[in-house]
């Protein structure tokens, strides 16, 4: 019998975990006549060609994982396999586990959903589709029969499931980043998510923990992410796991491999943090979800924070100057308006964490604020990602400027490209941080154009609100951190009559310094080494001197 497990990743880079945890349990579980095979392609490419590809190992059963990111091209991929093939087609996942009903009504080529887990029941249908035996008793199995559709109860799992980390893994793995699940769901229930209700919050066994760890980070990538939705849920075992990967780095791991762990930051502990704070740089990234600071909002969505707490705690996390740390902020929720939106975005972004990622509200299946719209009323996209329109709270046009804004932070701030300037910008010229990505976002013209152009709408937009030469100089700061291919457009260009003279000089001075720019007005003069050492923005680290120090 042929199984093909099919998935659709969003990026190259990215291996999705869930594949691999289905073909563990093909392995673990099935007979030696089960002849299984990964196959994975992206969201991007051809659809048709990943089909074929599929359609040509000639499967008894095609399965695919289904998220709301992938499930529209996976749908089609079903469908296109399904006209050349008389195989059964199994889909599961988060984006069609709790509509079972509605995607056997909607798809006839789909024959089976399996909700829940996957990693027992997977092998045990695929073992009773061999045996034409009757799956009745399989636990989360959504099926027809006689025109009726059955859906079978799920089972609740104790203990460690396989692990998915089998030799077939690592031989198509090829360096990308790879993921890791050290516990399966999670102790909070926020009425946006599902991870609270996948399953009661449970841990793998540490020893298993500890030998994958070692496993991915010999297998060639650069960034092991653990999938934990609240990976410090369990302090002492986070600590051990933490003190684990510091005890081995440099042996059993390699330096040259990051770890990328999910966190609540308001229970973060003292001994959590001094593990993470005496960490090498670059070691370890952080995410941390803020979501809000609108207490009555987080109160209505079930977020349980202490915000005074995680403010405390990211900055001490961002002032330990050793790891890149990632902020999130939702808009759309319950009770936030554009001014209390405002309030929480420029907490988060004077917080000075690395990246603050703007999300906007997604109404997923099985999350109680799709369930219960009396309590969250909202409008929504009827089709994935089924983000959020409007609220009674903010209207239609305020989201797609908040969309506009979002641009912009991911630009200028996001990127780290900009960060001279926006320093300028907020510290000297009376901005705010929101309305400051706010206007500027929704001044921009043009939803795509080079770093070049951008630096240009920069300087155009907020010149006549600053000190236009020190803001060109700024930009030309950034732009010379950021790139040693970039052309500095002409309106930022300056005739430096020292710059041959401070060239010379800072070659014979370091060896090493490859660009420089005078800045008459500030009185200083930039160089920066574009070969050498990048900072937690992935920046090239320049330094200032004084120019009177040359003459």
């Amino acid at each position: 019998m042929k199984v093909v497990i099919a998935c659709l990743n969003s990026k190259y880079i990215h291996s999705s975990l869930a594949p691999w945890c289905l073909a563990s349990g093909v392995k673990a579980y099935c007979g030696n006549d089960v002849d299984f095979k990964v196959m994975e392609a992206t969201i991007n490419g051809d659809i048709d060609e990943f089909a074929s590809r599929i359609i040509a190992e000639k499967p008894d059963v095609v399965s695919f994982s289904c998220y709301i990111w992938n499930v529209l091209k996976t749908i089609e991929a079903c469908s296109l396999v399904k006209e050349k093939l008389r195989c059964k087609i199994i889909v599961g996942g988060p984006e069609v586990s709790y509509r079972a009903d509605d995607v056997l009504n909607k798809y006839s080529f789909v024959d089976y959903v399996l909700c829940g887990e996957g990693e027992e029941t997977f092998p045990e249908l695929i073992n009773k589709i061999k045996a034409c035996e009757n799956y009745s008793d399989v636990a989360g199995l959504a099926y027809r029969l006689d025109d009726k559709i059955i859906i079978n109860d799920e089972k609740e799992y104790i203990g460690t499931p396989v692990s998915p980390y089998i030799d077939e893994y690592f031989e198509n793995l090829s360096g990308r980043i790879c993921y890791i699940e050290t516990s399966r769901g999670c102790p909070y229930r926020c009425a946006y998510c599902l991870s609270g209700r996948c399953s009661p919050l449970r841990f793998f066994d540490l020893d298993r923990v500890k030998n994958d760890i070692i496993k991915l980070s010999n297998s060639g990538t650069k960034t092991v992410k653990f999938v934990d939705r609240t990976f410090n849920a369990n302090s002492k075992r986070a600590n051990e796991i933490i003190s684990f990967i510091l005890e081995n780095r440099g042996g059993a791991i390699p330096e040259n491999v990051c770890f990328h762990f999910e966190i609540a930051g308001d229970i973060l502990t003292e001994e959590t943090y001094h593990l993470l704070s005496i960490a090498p740089e670059g070691l370890f990234q952080l995410e941390i979800g803020m979501q809000s600071f609108n207490e009555e909002t987080l109160k209505i969505i079930n977020r349980k924070t202490d915000t005074e707490r995680l403010v405390k705690n990211i900055e001490k996390l961002v002032a330990s100057g050793n790891m890149h740390i990632h902020i999130d902020l939702i808009a759309g929720l319950t009770g936030e308006n554009i001014k209390s939106f405002e309030r929480s975005f420029d907490i988060g972004y004077n917080l000075k964490a690395h990246m603050l990622q703007m999300g906007f509200l997604k109404l997923l299946h099985g999350a109680d604020m799709r369930e219960n719209p009396d309590k969250y009323p909202c409008v929504f996209s009827d089709t994935p990602p089924y983000e959020v329109i409007k609220t009674p709270w903010l209207s239609e046009d305020e989201l797609k400027s908040l969309k506009r804004c979002e641009d912009a932070l991911e630009r200028m701030y996001n990127s780290g490209r900009f960060l001279y300037t926006l320093d300028y910008l907020l510290n000297d010229c009376g901005y705010t941080p929101f309305r400051l990505f706010y206007e500027f976002g929704n001044s921009v013209k043009g939803s795509k154009m080079s770093l070049s152009d951008y630096a240009v709408e920069i300087y155009n937009h907020f010149a006549e609100k600053s000190d236009s030469e020190i803001l060109r100089e700024k930009l030309i700061c950034d732009m010379l951190s950021c790139s040693s291919a970039l052309q500095i457009p002409d309106v930022l260009k300056r005739k430096d009559k020292d710059y041959k003279k401070l060239k010379k000089h800072f070659v014979e001075f370091s060896g090493k310094y490859n660009k420089i720019a005078v800045l008459y007005k500030s009185g200083k003069v930039f160089v920066v080494d574009q070969n050498g050492k990048k900072d937690l923005h992935g920046r090239f680290v320049g330094e200032f001197y004084n120019l009177n120090d040359f003459e």
